[in-house]
């Protein structure tokens, strides 16, 4: 049986804890799904991480920034431009 789905809650806080360890750590959503998330959940779906950024975006805790054409998400940084 496969461990229960988390929550787009859960997943947020997974987020910022992986912030508030690593606080330079910047990645897509995939990566961050593979890379940050996937230790402590296994497999999260990737619209479920898109979910939980959202959500973090809108209560100014990551900012979102192109890069080489792809979405790239970060701690938000207040005074540099997010």
């Amino acid at each position: 049986m496969s461990p229960a789905r988390p929550t787009p809650g859960e997943v947020a806080d997974g987020i910022e804890s992986y912030l508030a360890q690593h606080p330079r750590a910047a990645d897509t959503a995939a990566g961050i799904q593979r890379w940050w998330l996937a230790p402590r959940f296994g497999e999260v779906p990737v619209d479920l991480v898109q979910e939980a950024l959202h959500e973090l975006e809108r209560r100014g805790v990551v900012s979102r920034h192109e890069l080489a054409g792809q979405v790239v998400y970060r701690r938000f940084r207040k005074g540099r431009g997010g």
